[in-house]
């Protein structure tokens, strides 16, 4: 980035999801994350394996530190109103889900980095549950990993920079819930047809 200013690094931030930390002066990093926050949004540090978007070329290489656009504890993304918020399919969440139950098994640690996770494993399980393999294979392969919310990590995925991205009040809603992720013994709800 050519002179880059504080709203430069901002919507690189956004547009990219991750970027290394390392290519900017820590005051302009301060100044951008200050005016993050008038926006309800932070600039915060975590690792994150290069290159991160599923449509980078390469192999990842090993975790260095990356800069992610984050949300400020209050006010809630959604309650903002002014920034849209990526909506993922039932079939996206479910699989976000099984991601999230691999790559994070105990609740009392913090969600992010979590533990490195199979492919395989996902789909396995999501197939034990009824949920349509090429639909959790697309949202793996897809929009989990253009979001950043799983990445590459070599031949495994685990969770991504948007996760460390997310309120801390996600991972307190998460932890409360955390026996409800959906594993190989879970299926999904079935409703009975109204006429039977």
């Amino acid at each position: 980035m050519k002179n880059p200013d504080a709203a430069l690094i901002l919507a690189a931030a956004r547009a990219d999801g991750a970027l290394p930390p390392d290519r900017f002066p820590a005051s302009l990093v301060a100044q951008a994350d200050e005016v993050a926050h008038v926006a309800g949004r932070s600039l915060m540090e975590c690792d994150c394996p290069w290159p991160a978007p599923a449509g980078a070329v390469g192999r990842p290489s090993s975790p260095g530190r990356a800069l992610v656009l984050g949300w400020s504890e209050t006010p809630v993304p959604e309650e903002l109103g002014t920034y849209p918020v990526a909506r993922l399919t039932p079939t996206q969440t479910i699989t976000f889900a099984l991601c999230l139950a691999q790559a994070w098994p105990d609740p009392r640690l913090p969600p992010y980095p979590g533990r490195p996770f199979e492919r395989a494993e996902i789909l396995d399980m999501a197939g034990d549950i009824g949920l349509d393999v090429n639909f959790a294979k697309a949202a793996l392969d897809g929009e989990l990993q253009w979001l950043l919310l799983i990445v590459r990590d070599g031949p495994r995925l685990r969770l991504g920079p948007a996760v460390a991205a997310l309120p801390g009040t996600f991972a307190e809603t998460m932890r409360r819930f955390h026996d409800r992720l959906p594993g190989p013994d879970d299926a999904p709800p079935m409703w009975e047809d109204e006429d039977e």
